[in-house]
């Protein structure tokens, strides 16, 4: 049975029910946000108040440093994404399950990503709204690649169809979830700051991603099923095969 009875959801709905399948989880979804910032907390500890390393420091690892930021943060978004698709149908929670299907999908996850960022710059062109408008279009890139293995080309017209008449819905969601992130990281980094410890600072910062982080991922994906079900009545579907009944798009009876 599905974690939440699968409807369609207003912005308030979507986000209460991502806290609910983090809280549900939250063990699970801290250790898959964790194993993917370890290795860059290790390193910004490093060079931290060492200005003389960081001086020394070859361009080719600043690069390097840079691409593996960019390769945690993608497969943590995709590895707690698979989580939360397997809390919100009502399959166990499997973190080893979600890494091993989403490494092989990892390489078109961050070509996507890529691809989007640029889309955004160019829509900076038409002020926020060409921006934004790639953000509510572009919305579903990486659960389509991460959910139905989707080619790139694919990706892009599945999130096309999913956002289409949906853009401010989207937006909204997406806003929501990112004011109350943002808001709360706000007042973690001011009291980090007043510590006046670098170490401190950074540690606090960390652990606060660590912790929150997943309810970005976990709306993210609430969202996309949400989309399937107002587009194509994934709710139906699903109640149809769990029934043993033949799902709403194909024919009953010979």
């Amino acid at each position: 049975m599905a974690f939440a009875a699968l409807r369609p959801r207003s912005v308030t709905e979507i986000v209460d029910a991502a806290f609910q399948v983090l809280r549900a989880h939250y063990g699970q979804f801290v250790m898959c946000s964790a194993l993917a910032y370890l290795p860059w907390l290790i390193i910004e500890l490093l060079f931290l108040n060492d200005p003389e390393r960081i001086a020394n420091t070859e361009w080719w690892v600043g690069i390097a440093v840079a691409f593996g930021v960019w390769l945690s943060f993608a497969l943590m978004s995709a590895v707690i994404m698979t989580c939360a698709s397997q809390a919100y149908l009502g399959d166990p929670v499997d973190v080893g399950e979600a890494v091993r299907r989403a490494l092989p999908r990892l390489p078109r996850v961050m070509i996507a990503a890529v691809l989007r960022y640029i889309l955004m710059f160019v829509g900076l062109f038409g002020l926020l709204v060409g921006a934004l408008y790639v953000v509510a279009r572009l919305f579903a890139l990486t659960p389509a690649i991460i959910l139905e293995d989707a080619s790139l080309v694919q990706a892009f017209d599945r999130t096309s169809f999913l956002s289409k008449d949906r853009k401010w819905h989207i937006l909204n969601t997406l806003g929501l979830v990112g004011l109350i992130y943002w808001v709360i990281g706000l007042g973690v980094t001011v009291l980090a700051v007043a510590s006046g410890n670098a170490v401190v600072s950074t540690l606090c910062t960390a652990f606060y991603t660590i912790l929150a982080y997943p309810v970005i991922a976990i709306t993210e994906c609430l969202l996309y099923y949400d989309a399937r079900i107002q587009t194509e009545g994934l709710d139906l579907e699903l109640m149809a095969g769990e029934l043993g009944l033949p799902s709403p798009s194909e024919p009953v009876g010979p």
